[in-house]
């Protein structure tokens, strides 16, 4: 009976994945943060909801994640939207303003700087919205 099984969901696994599969892809790609509700200060060891409003590609484009890159007190952070290949129904204009929101601990004592990623320049470089946000300590403004 064990044998049979064993068969039975070996020939089930191999007849469903098949080399020719025609299903759409998913496609990945960033899209440029247009505002940041950052504090004016942080206080050290405190947590904070930074909202981050982007604009999507096209309305067939949906929140995917963050890319964030961290180096000491310098943190890179870009909005990733995903979108299916199969979809030809996608169009480029209307509202295509959405949030996302990070939680970020505020672990050094001294400041951030946040660079949040707006697009490529005419020159194909790297634009960011640039934040130096403070920190404080506990109880001091």
């Amino acid at each position: 009976m064990k044998k049979l099984l064993l068969v039975f969901f070996s020939v089930l696994l191999f007849s469903g994945c098949s080399a020719e599969d025609d299903s759409d892809n998913i496609m990945q790609n960033l899209a440029p943060v247009l505002s940041v509700d950052l504090p004016d200060s942080f206080e050290f060891g405190q947590s904070y909801n930074i909202e981050i409003i982007y604009k999507r590609p096209t309305n067939c484009h949906t929140f995917s994640g963050l890319d964030v890159a961290r180096n000491a007190n310098v943190i890179v952070i870009g909005v990733v939207t995903s979108y299916s290949t199969g979809n030809t129904n996608c169009v480029d204009s209307g509202n295509l303003e959405a949030s996302a929101t990070i939680n970020f601990v505020a672990e050094r004592d001294d400041f951030y700087i946040f660079k949040f990623w707006q697009g490529k320049n005419a020159a194909g470089r790297d634009e960011f919205l640039t934040v130096e946000v403070p920190v404080t300590q506990p109880g001091i403004e």
